[in-house]
């Protein structure tokens, strides 16, 4: 039977993530958790808690998808380069030595640096613009096999917030925009699937690498991998 405190401390916590998820990913979000506390719970004599810090390459595929095709002279300048920076943290709730459930948070940032000049209302020299992806996700993680130990695979859900700077050149001037949460309700849910190697190299740390890929589901579209190195404290 579930324990009462943990689903009230749960259910208390769905309630002050205003902040970082929309309604339907709250509920999804929170259905999740109370599905695995049945594991969780099993596996109270194994449990233990670890913290990840991981930082490294994103591909990030949205934002070479803009359409920046317009008449001259108006000009868009919308896209960022392919390859950008992830960074991010997580918290293991180990179920057994060979599994665990995860909560984590990654921001990956694309730039694109805008050098023009169109001889006649618009000069923008060495000027960046980014597009930047807060990813907030929930999954699980396993061992390929118990002889595999530091072979391992995991997928779950995540939610996106973005910050996409743009830049419109025209014949009247230069309109700059950063388009967000806040004022554009920019934001998408999806699944992703990871392969993470971890070793060894001390009693409380694992030093590792992972890659993921995200598929956004509310789009239809893949919307971006990465490749990271990582650490990991076991307490």
């Amino acid at each position: 039977m579930l324990n009462t405190k943990l689903i009230q401390l749960i259910i208390l916590s769905a309630n002050y993530t205003d902040l970082f998820y929309s309604i339907y990913m709250k509920r999804l979000i929170l259905l999740c958790l109370i599905v695995i506390q049945i594991p969780i719970l099993q596996a109270q004599n194994k449990k233990s808690i670890s913290l990840e810090v991981h930082y490294g390459l994103n591909g990030n595929f949205f934002v070479r998808s803009y359409n920046e095709t317009i008449p001259p002279p108006a000009k868009l300048f919308y896209k960022k380069s392919f390859i950008g920076t992830a960074a991010g943290f997580e918290v293991k709730y180990n179920l057994t030595t060979n599994s665990s459930i995860n909560l984590a948070f990654t921001k990956s940032v694309n730039k694109r640096e805008i050098n023009y000049d169109n001889g006649f209302n618009a000069t923008i020299l060495y000027f960046n613009i980014s597009h930047t992806n807060h990813f907030y996700q929930l999954f699980y993680e396993t061992a390929i096999s118990k002889k595999m130990k530091p072979f391992r695979l995991h997928g779950g859900f995540y939610y996106l917030r973005m910050n996409q700077q743009e830049v419109d050149v025209s014949p009247t001037g230069v309109f700059f925009e950063e388009r967000d949460f806040k004022h554009y309700k920019l934001e998408e849910g999806g699944i992703f699937l990871g392969f993470h190697y971890l070793k060894k190299i001390d009693t409380k740390f694992d030093l590792g690498i992972k890659s993921r890929v995200y598929y956004t589901i509310s789009t239809s579209s893949f919307e971006a991998i990465t490749l990271t190195p990582s650490l990991t404290y076991r307490f």
